[in-house]
């Protein structure tokens, strides 16, 4: 399946004959080994993707992720709200970051089978209880500020993107 979707995401043919002669023959042999490779690299491809797409926004050229959410909810952002997206846009970069690591660490560090933990739920679950604490942080750091809901926000991330995808319909 996993060579039918890069063939898919890639255009090419050729991607999924090169993946399916080199993962295939493998996956017969060792299948419980295969398991394991396929299991890490697709837990190292998404926290990968998500540290790369975060730390990308932190370039001095760019506005940081999590800025450019907020603005799309409550547009030109306050100085200090700036500086506080800022500051969260760098916390869940060193989050992806650990998270990519944490796995390597404990198989090196940790007892047997530990390393398992993060891909099996325990990111997911460290994740959402920090976007829960850190809801709450943010009403106490920034004051005096109508602090949106996660509805509103969902609501105004699926109209700017309703009117991009028109604005790029109309242009073609």
């Amino acid at each position: 399946m996993q060579c039918i979707a890069v063939a898919l995401l890639t255009r090419h043919a050729g991607a999924f004959a090169l993946m399916a002669a080199l993962v295939v023959p493998v996956a017969l042999y060792w299948p419980q080994q295969a398991l394991v490779v396929d299991h890490c690299a697709l837990y190292a491809l998404s926290m990968g993707i998500m540290l790369f797409v975060f730390a990308h926004s932190l370039l001095p050229s760019r506005q940081p992720l999590i800025a450019v959410a907020a603005s799309r909810v409550h547009g030109p952002l306050r100085a200090d709200v700036a500086l506080y997206t800022h500051a969260l846009t760098i916390f869940w970069t060193l989050f992806f970051a650990a998270a990519l690591l944490t796995p390597a660490l404990l198989f090196w560090l940790g007892p047997q089978g530990t390393w398992r933990w993060p891909q099996s739920g325990g990111t997911f679950a460290a994740a959402l209880t920090l976007m829960l604490l850190e809801a709450g942080v943010r009403r106490i750091v920034i004051r005096n500020f109508k602090h949106a809901s996660l509805r509103t926000t969902v609501t105004a991330f699926c109209s700017a993107r309703a009117a991009a995808n028109r604005t790029t319909t109309s242009d073609a």
